[in-house]
């Protein structure tokens, strides 16, 4: 007898395993349908206290007219270019109001124009500085502010380095940018 009660356990473990199987699966599946549900906000209230949408307003309508392009007066053009033009090739202020600079030399070789630069600085005639034009390296001092400044450092620089400089009136256009 005893091997059939020890059958009859042995069933009713495997019965009793088999309900607690149903049963956690029973549990699983309703955890996956309830639980979503339960955490899951209630858009129905955002949508009432959230802001107030509404369309935005229709684009105006476009004119479908042809553009027509300004009027240009062309005299007055032709009068400003002509001004302009005349302003350009002017003379930078008369002998009375004018600046000056002192052309020192003029170098192939850019080095002796450097070295003709620091001679000058040590000097203190003023600013000194140099121009490239082709192939030539000018050496200036100036702008001075009238022209006795200007001969007196000029009979500096001949006394100092025995050099023969020139004096010329000064162009921003032409010196200002160094």
């Amino acid at each position: 007898m005893n091997s059939s009660t020890e059958q009859t356990k042995a069933a009713a473990s495997s019965h009793r395993r088999k309900h607690q199987w149903i049963g956690a699966a029973t549990i699983a599946a309703l955890a996956a349908l309830i639980l979503p549900w339960l955490l899951t906000p209630q858009f129905d209230t955002f949508r009432q206290a959230g802001p107030k949408l509404e369309r935005l307003p229709e684009p105006p309508a476009a004119t479908a007219g042809p553009i027509t392009p300004p009027k240009v007066d062309s005299a007055a053009l032709t009068a400003s270019k002509e001004k302009l033009d005349a302003l350009m090739i002017a003379p930078i202020g008369n002998e009375a109001l004018a600046s000056f600079i002192l052309q020192i030399g003029a170098f192939e070789n850019r080095e002796n124009a450097q070295a003709l630069r620091a001679k000058l600085e040590n000097l203190e005639v003023g600013r000194v500085y140099l121009r490239t034009e082709g192939a030539l390296t000018r050496v200036y001092v100036g702008p001075l502010l009238d022209r006795t400044i200007a001969e007196t450092v000029l009979r500096k620089i001949q006394t100092q380095l025995s050099l023969k400089a020139q004096i010329k009136q000064y162009d921003v256009r032409e010196h200002g940018q160094s």
